[in-house]
């Protein structure tokens, strides 16, 4: 192709409508094929969620669980930014006196929910607001960092006991959950607590969580799907035949002021 006929191919371009977008679910920013809203009956809690999810997972994550989370949660809503000590929704539920925010959120001064109830002074008079922060383990890290306004929530954690059920991913650890996997430990703790009264019904979380699992497996095992890394080229392993970097045992993956010190 000479010069002037790719100025020409290069005008015929210009001219060519350009390509409709791809078709995905306003809910869940998901294509069609992928969408599992329809069979998500979400449940009603007495406690407010607030997941904080990274720039980076809300733009380009496609198979993160925090967007899902917030579906199957009525009292839950998404606040996008990195350092959320300039964010003013975030500033504007501290200073609202209707709730009690806290922060999911494992450290060693973290309330565990696991061995006992919330007991926190002023509870009982407010609505509990979980603050639960939605990124990778590196981006997690460094909102919290930067994120001074949240340093002084009360945090709490719980006990972990078995691997992810999030197998499409490798985290740090076995036992590093998934956002929508911490949300529901959260609620299995409230409810245990009384604190909830769910009757089973945040099981639609891990239900979810299975759906999205089990479609991108099938989706990595098909030859035919070009876009993903196929069980033909190696691609795609069980969790139980992956390798851990040793670096990810030797990194601090939370944030903790002791450890990061300014």
């Amino acid at each position: 192709m000479n010069k002037q006929q790719y100025l020409i191919r290069k005008q015929e371009l210009r001219e060519q409508p350009a390509p409709a977008g791809r078709t995905v679910c306003v809910k869940c920013l998901r294509p069609p094929q992928s969408c599992f809203c329809a069979g998500i009956v979400p449940f009603e809690s007495q406690s407010e969620i607030r997941i904080l999810m990274h720039p980076k997972e809300a733009r380009k994550e496609k198979v993160g669980t925090g967007r899902l989370a917030n579906l199957c949660c009525t009292r839950s809503k998404i606040i996008v930014d990195v350092n959320f000590s300039h964010n003013s929704e975030v500033q504007k539920i501290l200073s609202d006196d209707r709730f009690f925010p806290i922060l999911l959120y494992p450290g060693e001064n973290a309330h565990n929910l696991s061995s006992a109830p919330l007991s926190f002074d002023g509870l009982s008079q407010k609505t509990p607001l979980f603050f639960v922060i939605d990124g990778t383990w590196p981006c997690a890290k460094t909102m919290m960092r930067e994120s001074r306004i949240l340093h002084a929530l009360p945090r709490v954690s719980f006990d972990v006991f078995h691997a992810s059920r999030f197998s499409i991913k490798q985290q740090p650890l076995s036992t590093c959950l998934s956002t929508i996997e911490s949300i529901f430990e959260l609620f299995n703790c409230l409810d245990k607590w009384q604190h909830e009264n769910l009757q089973g019904q945040h099981q639609i979380l891990l239900a979810t969580l299975e759906k999205l699992v089990q479609f991108q497996i099938a989706c990595a095992l098909d030859p035919s799907k070009k876009s993903y890394r196929t069980a033909r080229t190696s691609g795609y392993k069980d969790p139980s035949q992956r390798k851990y970097p040793k670096k990810w045992q030797e990194r601090k993956i939370c944030f903790e002021n002791k450890n990061y010190p300014t």
